[in-house]
C-alpha cells in the first residue's frame, strides 16, 4: 500500500506565502495588493487541495498560476480605472515576464534562505551592504569594526551564497542584476 504524504496547510502556507506576495509584487508593484493576491492563491488551494497532487512542484505550480490569474482577471475587471494603470505603466504581461517573475522569486527565496544561514555578523553586515546598501565605511563606524573586517566579511557572505546557490538560480540572479 503507497501510503501518500501531504505536507500541513500550515507548512505549505509558511513555506510559499512570502514567495507568492514578492511574485505578486514584482506583477503590480503593490505590497498590499500583493498578500491580497498571495491569500487569495492559498485560500483558492486549501479548498481545492484533494483535486490538487500533493507534490510540492505541482502545489507551488498552482499556487504561481493562481496569482498570475488572479491578478490579470483584476486587472481585466478594473477597466475604470484604465487611466491609473497608464500613468504608472502597468500592462499586459506576457509569459516571458510572468516566467522571470517566478525565477526572481525563486531566487530571491534560496537567496534569503542562504542569508538567514550565515553566521550572525557576517548576516548582519550582508543585509547591511546589499540588502540596505550602506557603504564600507558607514557599516564600519556603525559596527565598530575596520573597514577590512567589513570587507572580509562581505567577500565570506558572497562566497557563501555562491556556494550554497543552485547554479540555475544563479545564473537567473546574474541575468536580474546585470541585464535588466
Amino acid at each position: 500500500m503507497d501510503v501518500v504524504y501531504r505536507l500541513a496547510d500550515k507548512d505549505i502556507f509558511e513555506r510559499y506565502y512570502k514567495g507568492m506576495c514578492y511574485f505578486a509584487y514584482t506583477l503590480i508593484g503593490d505590497y498590499a495588493l500583493a498578500e491580497d493576491f498571495a491569500q487569495d492563491a492559498f485560500i483558492a488551494y486549501f479548498k481545492k487541495k484533494d483535486e490538487i497532487s500533493s507534490h510540492e512542484p505541482i502545489i507551488k505550480s498552482y499556487l504561481y498560476s493562481s496569482v498570475k490569474n488572479n491578478i490579470l482577471n483584476w486587472h481585466r475587471r478594473n477597466k475604470v480605472q484604465k487611466k491609473y494603470w497608464e500613468t504608472t505603466g502597468f500592462m499586459e504581461y506576457d509569459d516571458v515576464d510572468i516566467h522571470n517573475a517566478i525565477i526572481e522569486t525563486e531566487v530571491m527565496e534560496q537567496i534569503n534562505q542562504i542569508i538567514n544561514e550565515l553566521p550572525e555578523a557576517c548576516r548582519l553586515i550582508f543585509k547591511l551592504s546589499y540588502l540596505e546598501g550602506k557603504g564600507n565605511q558607514e557599516i564600519a563606524n556603525e559596527l565598530n569594526l575596520s573597514v577590512n573586517t567589513i570587507k572580509t566579511q562581505k567577500r565570506r557572505g558572497l562566497k557563501y551564497i555562491q556556494s550554497k546557490l543552485n547554479p540555475e538560480l544563479f545564473l537567473g540572479l546574474i541575468s536580474f542584476f546585470f541585464i535588466k
